[in-house]
Formats: structure tokens, C-alpha cells, sequence
């Protein structure tokens, strides 16, 4: 029952932030979004058991990525 709880919680979190991302004018805001959801989605990988996908999904998308996106955004001076 509470993994339930912290299911709907984590799935309230990335649909948020997914539509909070969407809206958002500011590049530099749409890309922190965009971090919190991945953080988001590793932590429902966490609590589904699978601490490798969780962890893979921090490094390649959270750090990786996004860093290459904020990059591109500091050099196009969005």
C-alpha cells in the first residue's frame, strides 16, 4: 500500500513537471523541468526495483544530456 502512495506521488510529480516544461518560456527553466523529471523517473525505477536502469537513466539523461542542452543554450545565449 504505501509503494502505491509513492507511485501516484512520483506520477504527479513527472506529469508536472512534463507539463511545467512544456509551458515554461525561459529555456533555462524548460531544461531544469526537464531534469527534475528524469530524477523523477529514476526514482520510479528505484522504487520498481531496478537500481541500474535507475542510475543509468541519472547518468545518461540527467547529467549527460542536459548538460549538452544547457551547454547549447549558454552558447546560443537563449
Amino acid at each position: 500500500m504505501p509503494v502505491d502512495i509513492i507511485l501516484w506521488v512520483l506520477g504527479a510529480v513527472v506529469v508536472g513537471s512534463a507539463l511545467a516544461m512544456v509551458i515554461s518560456r525561459n529555456a533555462i527553466y524548460a531544461a531544469l523541468f526537464l531534469v527534475l523529471n528524469f530524477a523523477t523517473v529514476a526514482l520510479f525505477y528505484l522504487v520498481l526495483g531496478a537500481p541500474f536502469i535507475s542510475m543509468v537513466q541519472v547518468t545518461v539523461y540527467a547529467v549527460s544530456i542536459m548538460v549538452l542542452f544547457l551547454l547549447v543554450i549558454m552558447l546560443l545565449g537563449a
